[in-house]
């Protein structure tokens, strides 16, 4: 059982403060009030909930509808899908599993490593580390997140393979993007982009994307720069990645409806983008490897 942090204020200077909160009997979660914003995050999970920087609308939503008990995932946000993306694993003989979605990293109590407070940001590092956290994945490890609120948002996960042989993984940043309306938004750099169709099973498909209404979830094979267009909202949501090679476009349309975690029309009120490796990947025994993001706010 992981040991609770105190709650109250963890640490406190002329620019902001960092708290600790329950979300729940069981779960904590940090806030903090920064003179560039506010945001908050799950210690379970190791998942960023909110990012609001000053004078600006939020940019990543969060279901009202969310469970924050241990064994669910939170609804909202950015989930850690890690050490596999979508339903299926890699064994260590090559075979693959079919499992449950998107891995237990976001389903883990992680560790509050170190926190800071600058003029310009916050900075929250979380560590998870162990093994045999699944039968599909014994290998021992360890993953560090940095996360840094400022004017921008940065996030760096580092994976490091502390076993004898080398590990196979998938895995993405699933951001929750808040927008006005799915049907307002628009992604010029996906257009014209190779992608598989997850709910049609069709591949290599190449289309224009004038808005992202769902049922939508396509897997595109591309790393370039991303800007979310919001016409309603008249602002651009710019999203770099690193270590990543396609991005994940998903909002479950009319679906929603039957999800009972995401509140009601909360379908209307996202889109996620997700920085993501969804094809396998190689740690080599006591090698690491890293993925990150980088989110910045434009408005008009």
């Amino acid at each position: 059982m992981t040991e609770k942090l105190p709650l109250g204020v963890i640490l406190e200077n002329e620019f902001g403060r960092v708290e600790c909160y329950e979300l729940s009997d069981d779960l904590q979660g940090l806030r903090f009030f920064h003179q560039q914003g506010q945001g908050s995050l799950s210690l379970y999970g190791g998942q960023v909930l909110t990012w609001q920087p000053k004078h600006e609308q939020p940019v990543f939503w969060l279901s009202d509808d969310s469970q924050y008990s241990e064994g669910k995932a939170i609804r909202g946000g950015i989930p850690l899908c890690w050490p596999w993306f979508g339903g299926e694993v890699k064994l260590v003989n090559g075979d693959i599993s079919k499992v449950a979605n998107h891995g237990f990293a976001r389903q883990s109590q992680w560790q509050l490593s170190d926190v800071k407070l600058t003029p310009a940001s916050v900075e929250i590092v979380l560590s998870l580390s162990g093994d045999n956290h699944s039968p599909y994945w014994p290998a021992a490890f360890e993953l560090n997140q940095s996360l840094v609120f400022g004017q921008s948002f940065h996030q760096h996960l580092t994976m490091k393979n502390l076993s004898a042989h080398a590990v196979n993984y998938t895995g993405a940043l699933h951001s929750y993007l808040c927008v006005s309306n799915p049907k307002y938004i628009e992604i010029p750099a996906l257009n014209d982009t190779r992608f598989d169709d997850k709910l049609s099973g069709a591949n290599e498909q190449q289309s224009l994307l004038s808005h992202c209404t769902g049922p939508i979830d396509r897997i595109y094979h591309s790393s370039d720069r991303m800007m979310v267009v919001d016409h309603n909202w008249q602002r651009e949501i710019e999203i770099t990645s690193q270590g990543c090679q396609q991005w994940v476009l998903w909002n479950p349309g009319k679906e929603a409806q039957k999800m009972h975690d995401v509140h009601g029309e909360g379908e209307n009120e996202f889109v996620c983008l997700e920085a993501a490796n969804t094809d396998w990947q190689t740690i080599a025994s006591h090698g690491s490897v890293s993925m990150s993001q980088t989110i910045k706010l434009y408005t008009q």
